[in-house]
């Protein structure tokens, strides 16, 4: 999961402004229905996120926020965080009957979603599912102000407490059993174990890459080029776990005498 800081949008994009002069429209039509069947009903008859797909893309690539598995050839979800219709916890509770509605129209409640962790497969798939921190309430109208379990790849702090081991597999790397209860749920949620294999992959192409560039750097670093691009083609922010491999080689790189030339790569 890497952070995804939704400021970048560009908000005088001709198409950008086309659909939010269009969500307000639908959302004003929405908050004048009374009840659950009458909002969900025009929900699905007016889906416009998915109108909100190519700009995602346009601007932070071809990969699942949640995952960072690409999306590229595929169908891909414009998911919305905040469930539209119905939210419940991890274990199928219902918690919100009617959902976060008024968020239904509001692209910053939207996450751009692979199949795999985004619909119901094997054991997990978010779904409607937005698990609440014990003792809290859910938002009501027409606020987002509740604590969510999952992690966030909006919210730069929840990126930052995940890596994965050597396996490929999703880790806390905080201390806080809050943060490590958070993990859990969200490693299922997201069925994130489904890309384990993917993961230890970047993880060895990245150990790869920093032993060519070892080599390079002591014999002739006056030919490091092509070792440089292969640890920038793993780091690219558009690039599949991305994150991940920036997290590997940036400790992989610390105390080492071209730590501060690998580093400008990472910024």
């Amino acid at each position: 999961m890497r952070y995804i800081d939704l400021s970048n949008i560009d908000m005088t994009d001709p198409d950008v402004i086309s659909w939010i002069n269009k969500a307000k429209k639908h959302l004003a039509l929405l908050n004048k229905m009374n009840t659950h069947a009458e909002r969900k009903d025009y929900m699905s008859k007016h889906g416009i996120w998915n109108q909100f797909k190519p700009i995602l893309i346009r601007c932070y690539g071809e990969k699942c926020w949640y995952s960072e598995c690409s999306i590229q050839g595929e169908f891909g979800d414009v998911d919305h965080f905040r469930p539209k219709n119905r939210s419940t916890d991890e274990r199928g509770n219902v918690i919100l009957p009617d959902g976060y509605w008024w968020l239904a129209y509001d692209y910053l409640n939207y996450r751009l979603s692979c199949e795999k962790s985004n619909r119901s497969f094997g054991n997990g798939g978010k779904n409607d599912m937005f698990p609440l921190k014990v003792g809290t309430l859910p938002a009501s109208f027409p606020h987002n102000n509740d604590i969510a379990v999952l992690l966030d790849p909006c919210v730069e702090k929840d990126v930052e407490i995940i890596d994965c081991d050597e396996t490929g597999e999703i880790i806390s790397i905080s201390d806080c059993e809050y943060d490590i209860e958070r993990v859990a749920i969200s490693k299922k949620v997201y069925n994130w174990n489904e890309f384990n294999s993917a993961r230890k992959d970047i993880r060895n192409r990245c150990k790869t890459a920093l032993e060519n560039f070892e080599i390079i750097y002591e014999v002739a670093p006056d030919r490091m080029r092509p070792a440089v691009e292969q640890i920038t083609s793993l780091v690219d922010s558009k690039v599949p776990f991305s994150s991940f491999a920036r997290r590997y080689i940036s400790l992989k790189i610390i105390g080492k005498p071209y730590e501060s030339v690998i580093r400008q790569f990472l910024l």
